[in-house]
């Protein structure tokens, strides 16, 4: 790999980066040392890493490796448990931006002034993070908002990084067996599609309305409105929402909060999103999460959602109802449905090594019972025997570790597999309703109609290849490669023997049938070309015999 010039100066802070965390060896393992001029004495031999120094390095190399880590930290299926574990301590802070680029970026965006947009803009931000940056402003009107700008020159800086990450992506799966088994290149596709969603501020604005719309009836929720003629590309404005922040169990107890009442609530409005929308919040860190005066549990921030399709939805309540009944041969039967395979699988295999996953949470007391880490567990198992289960299911682990860990603080005793069981029910009614099997019945008439009717039309083409002669069949082996490849090795080394043997017999003939003394020692001239071609060619051929090991 050669990366592009304008790519040279990255790429080195991104190898320093890594040599001063311990990770040096990854850039040398590939060649990258020496061409990045990093010093060897920052290259440190091959260990195993501490998820620690993975968190250090991501927060250093700036706003696309924070974001990936977060991508990463749902991914159990490519990375091992404790750095898992690290990467959910992954903040999104930044340093802030002066004020005066930002009011810049909202009269560019906006076509006017801040003056005459918002009564009042707070210059002192309410937060910083790697996209963006949060202010509190008024309306002309009185309305109180929070407006979001993007950090200015933010999009090339990100798109610089992602091209370097299918630049490294690409070398690592030519040089690394297990990387390409993960197929990194197609992670870093998802990546891209969804930071490129973040930096769009009128797809979160959108993700708002939609989530507001799912959550109507929901009497405990709250979602903020959007100001539509204050959003753009880079600038989105909506509804301020007052409250205190779900985790601050201080400030919740001093104004009289029932803090058991708060886990019950904030459990239903993401169990009903998740098990009954299939549009979800994908981020409900405590962060984004406020209790209002009037205890209505406030999602804010929905850059990141998720949409659920029916297979994976069915597939997730397959997988709770196996576990409520601790049938690990149904789990096993759901995981090989729905997940992706990459080889042949051993589902006897499979079962054996998620029964043991799994006979450790069967009789774990509900108070104690953690989803999230199930989940995380079984994508951990399903990866290791080469099935990749549907991201939704990653990004659902995720959101049940943060649930899990905001109501244990909230409520001690909170019993998830109560909480959550309802909503299990309820999906299956509706998954079982009247309305879901007659769509469900139509769509497979359809289908059946459809093979049907072009059953002839298939069966014309296949006859008319048969008797035109066209028609082929076509077998492959599977595991003979490396046989292939072993007899292709064999006989060019037994053509290469030929044509050495060949040389040294023509070179005496010529030896022989010339009797006049000349040349070299006597001998013609040709006749020694032809030995010396014979020797180099010999060595060569033992060394490589030598060196595989085969001699």
């Amino acid at each position: 790999m050669i990366p592009r010039r304008k790519h040279l100066s990255r790429l080195k802070e991104i190898g320093t980066v890594l040599a001063r965390h311990g990770w040096g060896h990854i850039v040398a393992r590939f060649g990258l040392a020496g061409m990045l001029r990093l010093r060897r004495r920052g290259i440190e031999p091959e260990v195993t890493p501490e998820p620690e120094h993975l968190l250090y390095i991501l927060q250093e190399l700036g706003p696309t490796f924070v974001k990936l880590g977060q991508l990463l930290s749902t991914r159990p299926d490519i990375l091992p448990e404790p750095y898992i574990a690290a990467l959910t301590k992954l903040q999104d802070t930044a340093n802030t931006v002066p004020v005066d680029q930002i009011k810049s970026i909202i009269q560019e965006e906006l076509g006017q002034p801040v003056e005459s947009v918002f009564a009042y803009f707070d210059e002192v931000p309410l937060a910083a993070a790697s996209l963006g940056q949060v202010h509190a402003a008024t309306l002309h009107d009185g309305t109180q908002v929070i407006i979001k700008v993007q950090r200015p020159g933010i999009t090339k800086v990100i798109d610089r990084d992602i091209d370097i990450m299918y630049m490294v992506s690409k070398l690592l799966e030519r040089r690394w067996e297990r990387v390409r088994t993960y197929a990194i290149t197609e992670i870093v596709d998802e990546f891209a599609i969804t930071i490129h969603e973040e930096l769009d501020y009128t797809i979160e604005a959108n993700n708002t309305d939609r989530l507001r719309a799912v959550l109507l009836h929901e009497k405990n929720a709250r979602v903020p409105k959007i100001m539509w003629d204050i959003v753009t590309k880079r600038v989105l404005t909506m509804e301020r929402i007052d409250g205190i922040k779900i985790t601050d169990i201080e400030r919740l107890n001093a104004a009289g909060f029932d803090t058991v009442q708060i886990a019950d609530r904030l459990s239903a409005v993401m169990f009903k999103q998740i098990f009954i929308d299939g549009f979800f919040h994908a981020d409900p860190h405590p962060g984004n999460i406020l209790v209002t005066p009037d205890q209505e549990i406030a999602l804010l921030d929905a850059g990141q959602v998720r949409q659920l399709d029916l297979e994976t939805r069915t597939g997730l309540l397959r997988m709770v109802i196996a576990f409520e009944h601790q049938d690990t041969h149904l789990f096993t039967e759901v995981i090989t449905e729905i997940g992706i395979t990459r080889g042949e699988v051993n589902t006897q295999a499979l079962s054996q090594d998620l029964e043991k996953v799994l006979r450790q949470f069967y009789n774990v007391p509900a108070q104690a019972m953690d989803i999230g880490k199930i989940l995380i567990r079984v994508m951990d198992v399903s990866a290791r025997h080469k099935i990749r289960l549907p991201v939704g299911f990653s990004v659902i682990g995720k959101v049940m570790v943060n649930l899990e860990s905001i109501n244990r603080m909230l409520d001690p005793n909170f019993n998830f597999t109560k909480a959550v069981r309802p909503y299990i029910a309820r999906a299956v009614r509706e998954e079982l309703s009247p309305e879901d099997i007659l769509t469900d019945s139509y769509r497979s008439l359809i289908d059946l109609k459809r093979l049907i009717f072009g059953l002839p039309d298939h069966l014309h083409q296949l006859l008319h290849k048969a008797v035109s002669g066209t028609l082929r069949i076509e077998f492959k082996h599977k595991g003979l490669e490396e046989l292939e490849s072993r007899l292709d090795k064999i006989t060019n080394r037994l053509a290469f023997a030929l044509i050495v043997g060949s040389t040294i017999i023509g070179s005496s003939i010529i030896v022989i049938s010339n009797r006049q003394p000349t040349g070299i020692l006597g001998l013609p001239m040709l006749g020694v070309a032809g030995y010396l071609f014979a020797l180099v060619m010999g060595m060569w051929l033992l060394i490589s015999i030598i060196r595989s090991g085969k001699l």
